[in-house]
């Protein structure tokens, strides 16, 4: 198989692909902010926002943390939609 290659302008660098989480870190930020939201806690209670886990602070790309901080996003939200869910299908007090 022959490939082509296209030159990149001049100065124009190579992009370095960043790696992307483990499916296993990926799954235990989802569970960790599952959790937050099953205790109630509200989405932006993230700990990845707090200065002390931010890139500046880490030293991990802007990219890697929002990769982390997107994970655990999506974990509290699956979760308080299941909740939204399981709280609005339910009869109201005394009815049940």
């Amino acid at each position: 198989m022959n490939r082509t290659v296209t030159p990149r302008p001049a100065g124009e660098r190579s992009p370095s692909p960043e790696p992307s989480l483990s499916n296993a870190e990926r799954s235990e930020l989802e569970r960790q902010g599952a959790k937050a939201a099953a205790r109630g806690e509200p989405h932006d209670a993230n700990p990845l926002s707090q200065p002390r886990n931010k890139p500046p602070a880490t030293g991990e790309s802007a990219e890697r943390w929002s990769q982390r901080s997107e994970a655990w996003e999506h974990g509290h939200v699956v979760q308080s939609g299941a909740r939204r869910k399981r709280g609005a299908s339910r009869p109201p007090k005394g009815q049940r």
